[in-house]
């Protein structure tokens, strides 16, 4: 969710909160799975993450990995800069940041580029506390394998649309945003 449209999208995943317990195995896997996606031209079929839309834009989001490094947070994969072989245009690396705190800069902003925030919590209360404090409601998942607890979890996070063990929501289902979010209470097929 966070590569969705090279992360230029408002329901992009920015944030990936993660059990302490789970760290050191989550951060692995984060390290396995982003050379799955490719850095390229859009219009190859094995491309995850294209250009930035502008110059503007790709030198805001290079600006908000700075200011994750500058506020204590370590970039865990890649980082800033263009990917070796496009050094032209506004192509950048996907980029994950770890020990990152739910009051930086980029845990409380919308980047709309490739950039990960790993969020670790202790507790579920204090997950969903975390998930909560942002001032953005639009989308959020819980992912997990013990469905009770996670639609327990779900039913108190204040976002429009919340999935459980998907990254996508059903598109006709009513949806809106919450705080900053959204275009209304209800949008969708149904909500219409």
């Amino acid at each position: 969710m966070a590569l969705m449209n090279n992360g230029q999208a408002c329901a992009a995943g920015t944030r990936l909160l993660v059990p302490n317990s789970r760290l050191v195995e989550v951060k692995q896997g984060l390290r396995d799975a982003i050379h799955a996606f490719a850095v390229g031209d859009p219009a190859d079929p094995k491309t995850a993450v294209g250009p930035m839309v502008s110059k503007k834009q790709y030198e805001r989001i290079q600006s908000y990995i700075r200011k994750g490094i500058d506020e204590g947070a370590e970039v865990l994969v890649v980082g800033e800069g263009h990917p070796e072989g496009f050094e032209m245009g506004y192509f950048m690396k996907p980029t994950i940041s770890v020990n990152v705190k739910n009051d930086m800069t980029i845990a409380q902003e919308e980047i709309f580029g490739p950039v990960l925030s790993d969020i670790a919590y202790d507790s579920e209360d204090e997950a969903i506390r975390i998930a909560n404090d942002y001032k953005y409601g639009l989308h959020a998942a819980v992912l997990g394998t013990d469905l009770l607890r996670a639609s327990r979890v779900a039913s108190q996070i204040r976002a429009g649309g919340v999935v459980i063990n998907n990254m996508a929501d059903d598109p006709q289902a009513p949806r809106g945003g919450f705080k900053y979010s959204g275009t209304g209470r209800e949008y969708g097929r149904y909500g219409i």
